[in-house]
């Protein structure tokens, strides 16, 4: 039977259009199904190193995954003490930290030892916030979520390093809600160490103990603990005073490490990317995975951001002497895993975000940006540096002056006495207002004074100590003025 019978007989059309349907399908599906062409490492190399020559960076781990294989491992700069910085090297992880924390939640919620929905009352009777309704309204899904309504607002203590899991939950007592459970996404770490906590008592484990039974050695990540006091040949981190690198060594808060101070390496990193690239490794069920990767409020999962529907899940760390990054692209099929010894404030926001586009543009087989576009961290330094130096010139010739204004006060009228006395106090002031309401401004929801201040001498020391030398020799000057005055009449 030839094409022009076949057609006739009524069975040709109709056969012909599901052929054509099943051949769109396939062409359809290999579409989706070719991966990204694989990444050219001398490239990332390149723009790896030309990041790092430009904001002075120390050292970077990199580990890039291509569809079921850690297809780069590399090391760059320095690990401090003359080390090469490699993809082994121990390094604190920051706030990535959280999904190791949730992913060990869901393991007991799958266990049957956990509710998701459950209020963590149910589990920890005696847990309270300021607000007695509003302690029994929070569930372990509002904590893994960051809805409960805690922030760092409603939170000022400040915990001594060596509180426990126990302690630092039972301090909550002291926290009001900002805002009411379940209604408004405000990243909160605390919330993360009761989680912690909650592992310790439904398993019957230390934190520690816990992760590394049941997540750490069956991924093989056998340079990564949850007893970063014990850990041994960690890399030296850095922060920065006006561009230079200056080492530090960071206190490890005992109760915080649920919430940011697990350390492992960008090698066990990435087997850990490799498991959550591919349904959680038998970790966790398919839809365990699922959950933990479903956006509640701000596009936020289960200890990790989930963007463009999926296309993007990542999260990030932020020490004071360590950077963390870990994107995964399920639709390309690939992911990467980038560690920075380097914890300056500046670093945070400005050359981790243009190493990490960087590397991202060619994991992906995307055109690069140029390297010379965006901020220096290194010159932002430098020009505080100079500012600092500038400020400090004409604070120390005021309180030089200091050594005549007594015989100048005499010819003063009354008026301009006052005014001068004032100004040593007015102008420090409208800096100190300025100043922190920008800070309150970027830090938003986690905004508190006294510990925002605590910590703003660790993330940013150079710029705190330009906001002390820009203030505190004009309230000098002003008392010794008013002292002065008294002394005379």
């Amino acid at each position: 039977m030839n094409l022009k019978t076949f057609i006739k007989t009524g069975w040709g059309l109709p056969l012909m259009a599901v052929c054509l349907l099943a051949a769109v399908a396939i062409v359809t599906q290999r579409a989706h199904a070719d991966p990204v062409k694989n990444a050219d490492f001398q490239e990332l190399d390149a723009v790896i190193n030309a990041q790092m020559q430009k904001h002075g960076l120390p050292g970077v781990a990199l580990a890039v995954i291509e569809g079921d294989e850690i297809a780069y491992l590399q090391g760059y700069g320095t690990a401090g003490s003359g080390r090469a910085m490699t993809a082994q090297t121990r390094m604190l992880i920051g706030s990535q930290s959280k999904s190791f924390t949730a992913l060990a939640i869901a393991q007991l919620v799958e266990a049957g030892k956990l509710d998701l929905d459950a209020p963590v009352q149910t589990y920890i009777p005696w847990f309270r916030v300021a607000d007695e309704g509003d302690s029994a309204k929070i569930t372990i899904r509002h904590l893994l979520q960051h809805t409960s309504g805690l922030s760092g607002t409603g939170y000022s203590v400040i915990l001594p390093h060596d509180s426990s899991l126990e302690e630092a939950t039972r301090s909550l007592a002291q926290a009001r809600l900002t805002a009411p459970v379940g209604t408004r996404f405000q990243y909160f770490n605390l919330g993360y160490d009761v989680l912690g906590y909650l592992v310790e008592l439904r398993s019957g484990q230390t934190y520690a103990d816990y992760l590394q039974a049941n997540i750490f050695a069956p991924l093989g990540m056998n340079n990564s603990t949850a007893r970063p006091q014990e850990a041994r040949d960690m890399a030296q981190g850095y922060t920065r005073l006006f561009g230079f690198n200056a080492p530090m060594t960071e206190a490890i808060p005992e109760y915080d490490i649920p919430s940011g101070f697990i350390v492992s390496t960008a090698e066990d990193m990435a087997r850990y990317a490799l498991a959550m690239k591919n349904d959680g490794a038998g970790l966790v069920s398919p839809q365990m995975m699922r959950q933990i990767f479903t956006p509640g409020l701000d596009s936020y999962g289960f200890g990790w951001f989930v963007y463009d529907d999926g296309a993007l899940i990542m999260h990030g760390g932020a020490n004071y002497t360590f950077r963390t990054d870990v994107n995964i692209y399920p639709r390309a099929d690939r992911a990467f895993v980038l560690l920075i010894n380097q914890g300056h404030q500046f670093d945070h926001l400005v050359s981790a975000k243009q190493i990490r586009d960087g590397i991202e543009d060619v994991v992906l087989g995307r055109a690069t940006e140029p390297v010379s576009a965006g901020w220096s961290v290194r010159w932002m330094g430098w020009a505080v540096g100079l500012l600092t130096l500038v400020l400090a010139f004409f604070q120390g010739r005021g309180l030089l002056n200091l050594r005549s204004w007594r015989e100048r006060s005499k010819n003063l009228p009354k008026g301009k006495l006052a005014w001068d006395i004032a100004l040593s106090f007015l102008i420090p002031t409208a800096i100190n207002v300025f100043v922190l309401i920008q800070i309150q401004g970027f830090y938003g929801d986690r905004f508190n004074l006294w510990p925002t201040l605590f910590t703003m001498r660790l993330v940013l020391p150079d710029v705190f100590l330009l906001m002390l030398i820009g203030v505190l020799p004009d309230y000098i000057q002003g008392f010794f003025k008013l002292f002065s005055l008294r002394r005379k009449n």
